[in-house]
């Protein structure tokens, strides 16, 4: 796997608009830092200390962020079954690994509805196909690219059953209010179908979160 040092996680922070997800640098993941001891971070419903607190996040907590308020100083993460805020003082980026034939983002967990279907795409560069009610499809990620364009958000990869795109894009998958950063297209070969969905990052659990 090849870090990803990129100039995009240090741009995310100097240009605080939420107008940041059109110029594709979101999603980024993010953990809780600078929380006093025995203290939690505030998730909140919109981004403002006197909205509703949803819950918390501890200490060492990731979250992945798909975009900032206007003021740049909250994040919008993904809560459960929708979007939520925390303030971005409290949150640094993480760093993040990608496959080594592009550093197309790995540890993904992708779905679409109607029908409804599931992709795993794991940090070796396994791929895993769910249509709903079967078996799991396992496959291997054979080779990827990543766009020679500006901000270089798009990879496109090759498994023996479908050629897939994977862009930063702001997603929904028609079913809950979340709104992902990572779009999913997967055009299966041989038939034509095309699949599309929305992937997000899969986190390590914190002390039971």
């Amino acid at each position: 796997m090849h870090f990803v040092t990129s100039v995009i996680l240090s741009l995310s922070l100097v240009i605080p608009t939420l107008a940041l997800a059109e110029f594709q640098l979101f999603p980024i993941v993010y953990e809780v830092v600078s929380v006093p001891d025995g203290d939690v971070l505030n998730v909140r419903e919109e981004p403002s200390a006197s909205s509703y607190d949803l819950d918390d996040l501890l200490p060492g907590q990731q979250a992945e962020v798909t975009a900032l308020d206007e003021t740049g100083t909250w994040a919008r993460i993904l809560w459960h079954g929708g979007d939520a805020w925390v303030s971005l003082k409290f949150m640094q980026p993480v760093k993040q690994y990608g496959d080594d034939f592009s550093t197309m983002p790995i540890n993904q967990q992708c779905g679409g509805a109607e029908p409804f279907w599931s992709v795993d795409i794991t940090y070796d560069s396994q791929f895993g196909f769910t249509e709903m009610g079967g078996d799991t499809e396992w496959m291997p990620i054979e080779t990827s690219t990543m766009s020679h364009n500006m901000y270089r958000s798009n990879y496109a990869f090759e498994t023996p059953r479908f050629t897939g795109f994977i862009r930063r894009a702001e997603c929904s998958n028609g079913v809950s209010d979340k709104t992902y950063g990572w779009a999913l297209d997967l055009l299966e070969k041989g038939k034509g179908d095309l699949w599309s969905g929305c992937c997000q990052t899969n986190l390590p659990v914190v002390d039971g979160y």
